[in-house]
């Protein structure tokens, strides 16, 4: 379908969300049915913060180009989506025959197991550093005392303002 599709595999996006349950799903418990393992519904960090139900996790990963999805799964409800993304990263460089794309995903990639991995795999992401992280604040520190320099990278038109964006920014 890549190809037939010509599906672009530079940059892929990805996210979760669980799956709210209701009901008891007492058979999703983890047991063995036609070789498989069934999925656990359990209760977890619900993101509705309806603790009262079980859930499941859903992950899903799109491509930039048009967000064609290329890889989903669904897991337990009680696994943190933390500990999602090296598996997530290694079907995607399966899929692309090597480890160069970029990988984009939320605060939940930023954890030290999940980027050294891509990194020294030989990757490249991009990430929202959370503000509990000790390089948040010693940036911040730094910007008081200095002026970064900031390159222009992108400028798109807003589709309801006339003059567009203030455009897109990075840092050298």
């Amino acid at each position: 379908m890549i190809e037939e599709f010509e599906i672009e595999l530079d940059k892929f996006h990805n996210d979760s969300t669980t799956l709210t349950l209701h009901g008891d799903y007492f058979k999703a418990d983890g047991h063995t049915e036609r070789g498989k393992k069934t999925l656990v519904a359990a209760i977890g960090h619900n993101k509705n913060h309806r603790q009262d139900l079980k859930q499941l996790l859903w992950i899903l990963t799109v491509s930039e180009d048009g967000a064609i999805p290329v890889h989903f799964k669904v897991t337990d409800g009680n696994i943190c989506d933390i500990t999602t993304h090296i598996d997530t990263w290694e079907v995607l460089r399966r899929l692309v025959g090597s480890p160069h794309f970029l990988y984009i995903a939320d605060s939940k990639l930023c954890s030290r197991e999940s980027l050294n991995h891509i990194h020294q795999s030989g990757g490249n992401f991009i990430t929202v550093l959370p503000r509990s992280r000790k390089e948040d604040g010693l940036f911040k520190k730094w910007l008081l005392t200095h002026s970064p320099r900031w390159q222009e990278i992108a400028r798109y038109p807003h589709p309801r303002l006339k003059d567009g964006p203030p455009g897109i920014l990075s840092g050298q």
